[in-house]
């Protein structure tokens, strides 16, 4: 199924209410598209003329393309027609509010465009024929002019990048633990270090002679110490 145009889903709108009991096609499309316009039927020649006032710059493309969208659906079982040869369309001139005396008395501001093509085939066809509307045309009005497989196909896409942020997040989090892991045992070796280092500093300023060469020798093996760990740590974002 194609997508179509917003004036086609406005048409297609008016088309899914209309009454079962007063769905001749013709008086269909006449309140859709025949509003302060007309159709004049010449069946002699076996053609139509398209009236409408010449303020009017839409009147030709929106009833060319009123016929074609109810020939889609026709064909695409969107709406099934159905014919009766007793029309309730008697006369020549087929319009939602132009009457007769409309064109006597404002000729003028009228226009009158023939169209001698096989539009006259369908416009005889549906003057004397009705239509049911399907239910698959009420659906996809429903879903605001969604498919099944455009709404199946949105589902799975929400639920991809549902899956898609969830594997963000846990990737971030397994970073930050990788993170973490390998700079905690520098961070903890540092304060113990430095623990150490303080006490040493109070035993100096109670100790002797001996014990001073000892607490020295301490002290420079735990200075050789931070500096590797100093060290360590400056290349660790390398490594990384």
């Amino acid at each position: 199924m194609r997508d179509f145009s917003d004036y086609e889903k406005t048409v297609i709108n008016k088309i899914i209410i209309t009454d079962l009991f007063k769905s001749n096609v013709l008086d269909v499309i006449s309140n859709i598209v025949l509003i302060d316009r007309g159709i004049e039927i010449k069946q002699k020649q076996k053609e139509i003329s398209l009236w409408f006032f010449k303020t009017d710059k839409d009147a030709l493309s929106e009833f060319f393309e009123t016929i074609a969208l109810f020939s889609y659906l026709e064909k695409n079982d969107l709406i099934f027609i159905h014919s009766n040869y007793n029309s309730p369309n008697q006369g020549n001139f087929v319009s939602k509010n132009i009457t007769p005396k409309t064109l006597s008395t404002r000729t003028l501001e009228l226009a009158a465009q023939p169209i001698p093509t096989n539009i006259y085939e369908y416009i005889i066809r549906y003057k004397d024929s009705y239509l049911f509307v399907g239910t698959e045309l009420k659906k996809l009005v429903k879903n605001d002019f969604k498919t099944n497989e455009q709404i199946n196909h949105e589902a799975e896409l929400g639920e991809s990048k549902k899956q898609t942020k969830i594997s963000k997040y846990s990737f971030f989090i397994a970073f930050v633990a990788l993170i973490f892991s390998l700079l905690a045992p520098f961070a903890f070796n540092t304060r113990i270090d430095e623990n150490q280092i303080n006490s040493i500093k109070q035993e100096l300023k109670n100790g002797s002679g001996k014990e001073i060469l000892e607490l020295k020798q301490i002290r420079k093996d735990l200075i050789e110490k931070l500096d590797s760990i100093e060290s360590k740590k400056a290349q660790a974002p390398n490594k990384m």
